[in-house]
Parts: C-alpha cells; sequence; structure tokens
C-alpha cells in the first residue's frame, strides 16, 4: 500500500453496516466478469458499490492490480472490473472469467444490430429471435457453422440451423451470467451493461457490415 492515506481509505469499505452480508458476493461476481447494474437482484450490490466506490477502487487496484470501472451514465450507470484482455489480469486468475467465445461476439453483434441499428427494440422473444437470424442472416450461416465447428472440433458440413439456434440460445445464457442481459423463459432483455459489448468491440461495430460479409 502506499501510503497510510489510502490505507485509510482502502479500508473504509470494511467498515460499511452491508460488508458481511454483500461484499463476498459483490467479489466473487465482479471476478467472475459480471457488471453490476440497478437491475433485479443487483440493485442491493450496486448500491453498495456507490457507498464504498472510492474505497473499493483502491482495494482492487491495490490488491489485485486492477481497476473497478463504470460505463454509461446514471440509471443506466454499470461497474465491473476492467480486464482489457485476456494477457493483462493483473493478479486474478484466468479460472474467474467468463472467455466469450468468437460465434457469442458475433451473435451480440447481431443481436445490437437488431434492436439498435435497425430499431427493433420491441423484440424480446428469443424464439422469435432465432427466427429473425436463421432468414434474416442466412448468408452468413456458413461463417457461423465455420466459428461453431471451429470452438466444438466439429465439422462445419454436419451442422445445420438447430445448431445456429443453439449458439444463440447459449450467447444469450453467457451474456445473462455477466449481466448484459436477462432472460425469463421465451423473453430475453438488455441491460444497461449490454453497452460494454458496444465499447469493447466500437470498431467491430462500425465495420459490422463488413464483418458479416466475411462471414458469407
Amino acid at each position: 500500500m502506499e501510503n497510510g492515506s489510502n490505507e485509510n481509505k482502502i479500508e473504509d469499505f470494511l467498515r460499511h453496516r452491508n460488508t458481511k452480508d454483500l461484499f463476498a458476493k459483490l467479489d466473487y461476481s465482479l471476478k467472475d466478469g459480471v457488471h453490476i447494474q440497478q437491475a433485479g437482484n443487483q440493485i442491493e450490490l450496486y448500491n453498495y458499490i456507490v457507498n464504498n466506490e472510492e474505497s473499493l477502487k483502491l482495494y482492487y487496484k491495490d490488491l489485485f492490480k486492477i481497476n473497478l470501472s463504470s460505463g454509461g451514465e446514471i440509471p443506466r450507470k454499470y461497474y465491473f472490473l476492467d480486464f482489457e484482455s485476456p494477457n493483462d489480469r493483473g493478479k486474478i486468475t484466468s479460472d474467474n472469467r467468463h472467455f466469450l467465445k468468437n460465434e457469442y461476439v458475433i451473435i451480440g453483434l447481431i443481436i445490437y444490430e437488431v434492436l439498435f441499428i435497425h430499431k427493433e427494440i420491441e423484440l424480446n422473444s428469443i424464439s422469435k429471435l432465432k427466427e429473425k437470424i436463421r432468414i434474416d442472416y442466412d448468408d452468413i450461416k456458413p461463417g457461423l457453422y465455420r466459428l461453431i465447428a471451429k470452438s466444438n472440433n466439429l465439422l462445419p458440413s454436419n451442422l445445420n440451423d438447430d445448431a445456429i439456434d443453439r449458439t444463440i440460445k447459449n450467447a444469450l445464457n453467457e451474456f445473462s451470467k455477466i449481466g448484459w442481459f436477462t432472460i425469463s423463459n421465451d423473453e430475453f432483455e438488455p441491460l444497461p451493461a449490454f453497452d460494454r459489448l458496444i465499447n469493447f468491440y466500437e470498431k467491430e461495430i462500425q465495420d459490422i457490415d463488413e464483418i458479416l460479409k466475411e462471414l458469407k
């Protein structure tokens, strides 16, 4: 620790009345790559971070050499540990992180295009999303098959629409784990932290047409 002043600030969160109840859950979630925001069962954790933000930032920076960062503006603000790359994780092991498969990233970019570029913001059915991607993005299926096959040690020729459907559902499940979406039965909803994919893949978003062409 750098000096006495920082040491006192780092310890501030330990004295908060909710630390015993919330810190362990928060710590595990952040290290697993979860984004914390004012949504669902994360509200308590979000408020806890807000009340201890500077202290927690010092804690993660000093002990783990990683940044507790935020994105968005209130009321759509969210917090996350800033893993900029798999090779720069500070002192947090890779066991504590969901790595998104390439095909999940592509599905995320397609969902972003459908919801926010094509403005189909009322689309919230997983089954209808699957159908839309199968039909409207039929020309990129060969590329999706190649990505799915590569990450699962399969032959692209053995894949069909069922593989696309499973990949869409699996991608949404992964996005749900890290706080980008909520899923309830057949319904899905993007959360403020979905913005993280958009920011992280900003160049890909700008070149999405070219990226999709490469999958044909």
